[in-house]
């Protein structure tokens, strides 16, 4: 058997196989897929991008099967044949002229519209968020809710948002692949994108910096969820409502000879703890009411703090060392009905944003208090 004849049965036979992957894996539901739209700004450029997509596989296959034509009547049948030379054909340079113009004609009228809807002003009713780049994180503001978040975008269903994009330092650029078009971010320069979300998923959206800003550029991701209207008013309550400090369990604090294994509020520092015994009881006292002050200034009134993973139980606020301790009487609880806290237990790897540790750094996670 020929080679060449051994060739194309090998290829007839394994082109099937290779479409079929191929058509397989294009059905697949990735994370960061621009092909499943959750918002009329992404669905109107899918619209625009189907037909520019069809009408071009079209002007494909017209132009290459007239070169094929060309190719095989025309072509030279033998070494004394010589194809005929046409010069000068009016009809043929009108078409030609005609056709191309009148595709360009097809593909500027969706595209100036797409253009103007997508890039017009949003309504006066719609969610506004301020979104600023650092070096490297992202941070979120809620100007009608006095609320900031970091890393995380809490967005209610069937309501337009109107992002108002600036950077802190250099060049960012705001993409939600599912979600809406990718928008830059340049100084001094305050750039706009608004869509309205139609879509609620237990799963976050992915975003992205996709416009290289340093050496953390790989880790500026962001979550986004999409909540119900109602899921969307308990967050924000909750966010705006002030965060609720209980007393710190006492930590035992190694103390002078004698004075060893006594417990010690921690919030004090073991030096203090350990005063120097020539100074007397006032310098003691004196200490400890540094001490409260600065316990007490770090969380002044009005300071509010945004939890991440949602309200907690009454009577219960959140330690560094993950344990829940009871309220003191006076300090406020945090209760929202219909809060979704999304635990990260529910979420697929690929969403939880993980940014490594520098060589040499460590946490002690014995140091716990209410700062």
């Amino acid at each position: 058997m020929p080679v060449t004849s051994r060739l194309r049965r090998l290829l007839t036979a394994a082109l099937p196989a290779v479409a079929a992957v191929t058509f397989t894996a294009c059905n697949a539901n990735y994370p960061n897929s621009i092909f499943h739209n959750h918002t009329d700004f992404n669905r109107d450029v899918g619209v625009l991008w189907t037909i520019l997509l069809w009408l071009g596989t079209a002007v494909f296959i017209f132009v290459e099967a007239l070169l094929l034509v060309a190719l095989f009547r025309y072509r030279r049948r033998s070494e004394n044949d010589r194809p005929e030379h046409v010069h000068g054909n009016t009809t043929l340079e009108i078409l030609w002229t005609a056709i191309p113009a009148l595709i360009l004609a097809f593909i500027a009228v969706p595209t100036v519209r797409t253009i103007f809807k997508t890039q017009a002003k949003a309504s006066a009713d719609a969610l506004q968020v301020e979104v600023v780049g650092h070096q490297w994180w992202w941070e979120f503001r809620y100007p009608q809710y006095k609320i900031i978040t970091a890393n995380e975008l809490y967005l209610p269903l069937g309501r337009k948002v109107n992002f108002t994009l600036r950077t802190q330092d250099v060049l960012h650029s705001f993409w939600i692949p599912q979600m809406g078009g990718k928008r830059d971010l340049i100084a001094n320069h305050p750039n706009y994108l608004w869509f309205t979300p139609d879509s609620v998923g237990e799963m976050a959206w992915n975003g992205f910096c996709v416009e290289y800003c340093g050496a953390s550029h790989a880790n500026m991701r962001f979550r986004t969820f999409t909540v119900t209207p109602e899921q969307f008013a308990a967050w924000a309550a909750h966010q705006a409502s002030p965060a609720a400090f209980g007393a710190v369990a006492p930590a035992s604090v190694p103390g002078a000879a004698g004075t060893a294994g006594t417990a010690a509020p921690a919030g004090a520092a073991a030096p203090a703890a350990a005063a120097d015994s020539t100074k007397g009881p006032a310098s003691s006292q004196a200490q400890q009411a540094q001490v409260a002050a600065g316990a007490a200034g770090a969380s002044g009134p009005g300071s509010t703090v945004a939890a991440p993973n949602g309200p907690q139980a009454a009577g219960a606020t959140n330690r560094p060392d993950g344990q829940n301790v009871a309220t003191s009487a006076g300090a406020a609880t945090v209760q929202q009905a219909g809060f979704v806290a999304f635990p990260r237990e529910r979420m697929p790897a690929h969403t939880v944003p993980r940014t490594p540790l520098p060589a040499g750094l460590r946490f002690n996670d014995a140091l716990v208090g209410n700062a």
